[in-house]
């Protein structure tokens, strides 16, 4: 049986996994450990494997302390992810990028 949520979970898992695989190579550029990014993030690395494998979504202030210490704006960090356009915009309070803009559940800010 198909629910209306399949197609949301699914829109954030991938979105969830575009955003970790980007993170992944900011910080293969500069050649960064995840232990740098869970001091950064004061959170213990497990939970950065999560976040870096797409398992646990990054917040909006996570991803903003992160494009700040790497010196590079948010875009730059999301790269090509804030140009994809959402075919099937959501009002469920997901993780989306649509129309370049990325919108986040208030609930994780």
């Amino acid at each position: 049986m198909t629910t209306s949520f399949e197609p949301a979970v699914e829109l954030e898992r991938s979105a969830n996994l575009k955003v970790s695989s980007e993170v992944r190579a900011w910080l293969a550029r500069r050649g960064l450990r995840q232990i740098w990014l869970a001091d950064l993030l004061g959170v213990g690395q497990s939970a950065v494997s999560k976040r870096l494998r797409g398992a646990l979504p990054f917040t909006a202030p996570e991803l903003m302390m992160i494009a700040n210490a790497l010196e590079i704006s948010l875009a730059e960090l999301l790269g090509e992810l804030v140009n994809e356009k959402n075919p099937h915009p959501m009002d469920g309070g997901s993780s989306t990028v649509a129309g370049g803009r990325l919108d986040l559940p208030t609930s994780r800010l």
